[in-house]
């Protein structure tokens, strides 16, 4: 009897704490509709020793400008170049930190983007990159950095 107690009472903390990474996500999810609009980019770049090396805004043609969520999961991406690419995405939580994955659409070669801060109406995603070559707009010389961060901040229209 008392080992049916003890299962019992596992799998009701199990499915409380299931519940409670769940609703994270749900919320996430539901902060998520609407229209957001790319307020800024920038990536810094690191040397071996993770010290910042370099730090630019990228102006690229195929940044999203804007994203759109919608209901069942679906997403749409409409860059500077105005092409606009359909996707789903998902939303996952993983050490109280959620990630969101883009299935169909990249942004900067990115589908993975950890959600590094959310509110009702501003939003800001990394990625992270590695071994990654870019121009220093002051000597003009290509450098490979073994690490990358991009960061993406949006804002809720």
């Amino acid at each position: 009897m008392m080992k049916k107690l003890l299962l019992i009472a596992f799998m009701a903390v199990a499915v409380i704490g299931c519940k409670k990474d769940n609703s994270q996500v749900v919320k996430m999810n539901n902060n998520l509709m609407g229209k957001w609009s790319v307020l800024s980019n920038k990536i810094i770049y690191y040397d071996q020793s993770g010290q910042k090396e370099y730090e630019e805004v990228l102006e690229s043609t195929s940044i999203a400008e804007q994203l759109s969520f919608m209901k069942e999961l679906k997403a749409r991406v409409v860059t500077r170049s105005a092409e606009v690419l359909d996707t789903r995405y998902n939303l996952v939580e993983e050490n109280n930190v959620i990630y969101i994955e883009l299935y169909d659409a990249a942004i900067f070669d990115a589908h993975i983007w950890k959600i590094a801060a959310a509110t009702a109406t501003e939003m800001t995603w990394t990625a992270g990159f590695t071994n990654i070559k870019y121009e220093d707009k002051d000597t003009g010389e290509i450098i490979e950095a073994p690490k990358a961060t991009l960061t993406l901040e949006f804002n809720k229209q």
